[in-house]
């Protein structure tokens, strides 16, 4: 028994050094020589937008992390926000207590300068028409995008409010602040329409999921909550890591989230169940920002390494979550994984490595499209 055991294990070794997805998920990092502030994506998916401390920003291509726009002290300190409106015509940035619109050729083409301190978040709307934006203070902005004018001083925190956005639906804002609070705001009223506690040390960030129905928080309290937005409930109370957390996302599709820490680690949640499904471990700093791409299947990072990396939500990763232990046995159990035999010509066994590869994607992909059959029911 012990003799078949040790058979199994080699095995199982065997395929994922032969066969086996890279355990870090990572699709491409880049180091920069100067630290980067912020990320996000243009709502098409196409454009990656990074903001940098010396006051710069560029937009990159999301898979080769070419640059495709740079723009120099475009700030006076660093960005610490950019965005971009759905039509795609201009980029906003925020540095210090300003925020500009730049066109795609690097040309300003509007400045905002009603923020007095540090601006930290910056949110356009999903019908393009609003804006709001945070800074080192109690208040947040409510702006007219296309009048470049502010339509509102949002007050009603009584704490520095650094985490501010925009309800995908464009209803709602919701801002976290220092004071232990979340509140939520009707953007045609701008009024407070619902106060949600929990968290129990500072809010730094907030984002809505797709649907608009659920709001995450992340907190210096080393949780994330996420709340049911109408019912003003509480769904999971998320617990994994071991510093206070700095930011968090939903997936495009909404079934997932992530959250990103100063214990330098990144974790992918389950929405509907408050899982934790796999955490991403190779950062070799805190993690400052992150974003999903518009696909799916992937997501971005920046950490206080100077870092860039875009890391993939890997079908292998939900099957050795879910299935991992009838998944190894089928590899393991199927002579064509086996290490080079004796007398195995070279050619022999690299033709069967490639056949191998080709059968270990098939049995991947049948346990990946089961755990979606079953997700969705």
């Amino acid at each position: 028994m012990k003799r078949q055991l040790l058979t199994t294990f080699f095995l199982i070794t065997c395929v994922f050094i032969s066969f086996g997805q890279s355990n870090t998920y990572i699709l491409k990092r880049q180091k920069y020589k100067t630290s980067l502030t912020s990320i996000n994506i243009s709502p098409d998916g196409s454009l990656l937008l990074a903001g940098f401390h010396d006051g710069s920003f560029r937009l990159l291509d999301p898979v080769s992390f070419q640059t495709r726009l740079e723009v120099e002290e475009a700030h006076y300190k660093a960005v610490n926000a950019m965005d971009m409106p759905p039509k795609m015509d201009f980029v906003l940035t925020a540095g210090h207590n300003s925020i500009k619109l730049w066109d795609l050729t690097g040309k300003r083409v509007a400045s905002w300068s009603s923020h007095a301190t540090t601006i930290w978040n910056v949110d356009i709307s999903n019908d393009g028409k609003h804006a709001v934006s945070s800074a080192f203070n109690k208040t947040f902005l409510l702006w007219d995008v296309y009048n470049s004018v502010v339509l509102e001083q949002m007050r009603g925190h009584e704490d520095v409010t650094m985490s501010v956005c925009i309800s995908p639906d464009s209803r709602l804002i919701a801002s976290g602040s220092n004071d232990l609070t979340v509140k939520i705001w009707d953007i045609d009223t701008k009024q407070v329409v619902k106060t949600l506690h929990g968290p129990t040390q500072d809010v730094y960030d907030v984002a809505f999921s797709p649907d608009s129905r659920l709001l995450a928080v992340a907190s210096k309290d080393r949780s994330v909550r996420v709340y049911n937005v109408e019912e003003e409930e509480l769904v999971h109370l998320l617990k994994g890591h071991r510093d206070m957390v700095m930011e968090v996302t939903f997936s495009p599709c909404g079934h997932y989230l992530v959250s990103g820490s100063a214990d330098q680690s990144l974790i992918l949640w389950d929405v509907a169940t408050g899982e934790r499904i796999h955490s991403f471990l190779d950062n070799e700093e805190a993690v400052l920002d992150l974003v999903y791409h518009s696909d799916g299947n992937s997501f971005y990072s920046i950490s206080f390494a100077q870092d860039l990396t875009r890391w993939e939500v890997h079908p292998e990763i939900f099957v050795l979550k879910y299935y991992d232990k009838p998944y190894l046995e089928e590899l393991s159990g199927d002579p064509l994984f086996e290490p080079r035999r004796k007398g195995e010509a070279k050619k022999d066994f690299q033709a069967r490595q490639a056949e191998a590869g080709n059968k270990k994607k098939e049995i991947m992909e049948r346990y990946y499209q089961q755990y979606l059959s079953e997700r969705d029911r």
